[in-house]
C-alpha cells in the first residue's frame, strides 16, 4: 500500500528513536481498520517533544480511551468508548476511532463531549507532523516566520482541510504560538 509519507521520510525527519511502529496482527482482538494498521506498522508514528506517541507515555497505561477518564472528568460520550489513545499533542489527548481511522482531539480541561475531529486519518496526522518537523528544522530559512507559517498551513490544508476548520483547533493554536515566538 502506498502512503503520502514513506517510512524513510519519517525516520529521516525524526530519527530512528523518534518513530514508533505498531505491530500488525490479524487476530480477533485487532480492532484497527486495515489501512490504519498498515500505516502504523509500516510507516509508523512520530514521537517527539511536542507529539508524544502513546508508546512513549507509559506501557502500563491502557490504550482504551474509556479507561483514561474517571468520573471527575465527566462522562465520555458513548460513540467514543471504543476509541484508542494515540498520543499527546498541543495540550490535548489524541484518540483514534479504530473502525474508520479518524483522529480526534480532547482538549485539556475541556468537557469530554467537546472533542473535535482533528484529521481524517492517521496518514493525514503524520503528514502534518512531518511538514511541521521540516518547518522546525528549516528555522534559518530566509523568509519570515509568517510567510513560512502560511506555506505550512497551505500544505497541511491541501492534504486535509480538517486541522484548521476550527479556529481553536490544536494545529491553529500551535501555529499561533510559533508566530508569537513561544515555540
Amino acid at each position: 500500500m502506498r502512503f503520502a509519507v514513506s517510512p524513510d521520510e519519517l525516520v529521516s525527519a525524526f530519527g530512528l528513536t523518534g518513530v514508533v511502529y505498531f505491530p500488525r496482527h490479524d487476530g480477533p482482538s485487532n480492532r484497527l481498520d486495515s489501512r490504519t494498521a498498515d500505516f502504523l506498522s509500516g510507516v509508523g508514528l512520530p514521537d517527539a517533544t511536542y507529539f508524544m506517541s502513546k508508546a512513549a507515555v507509559g506501557q502500563e497505561e491502557s490504550v482504551d480511551l474509556a479507561e483514561w477518564f474517571g468520573p471527575e472528568d465527566g462522562s465520555l460520550p458513548e460513540e467514543c468508548r471504543t476509541w484508542l489513545v494515540l498520543a499527546h499533542f498541543a495540550a490535548s489527548l489524541l484518540a483514534l476511532d479504530p473502525e474508520n481511522g479518524k483522529v480526534y482531539a480532547f482538549g485539556e480541561g475541556e468537557p469530554l463531549d467537546a472533542y473535535t475531529q482533528l484529521h481524517r486519518d492517521v496518514e493525514s496526522l503524520v503528514h502534518a507532523l512531518l511538514l511541521f518537523q521540516r518547518f522546525e528544522q528549516d528555522a534559518d530559512d530566509a523568509d519570515g516566520v509568517d510567510e513560512r507559517l502560511d506555506r505550512l498551513r497551505t500544505r497541511i490544508e491541501a492534504f486535509d482541510p480538517l486541522p484548521f476548520e476550527d479556529e481553536q483547533s490544536q494545529w491553529a493554536l500551535v501555529l499561533d504560538e510559533v508566530a508569537e515566538g513561544i515555540w
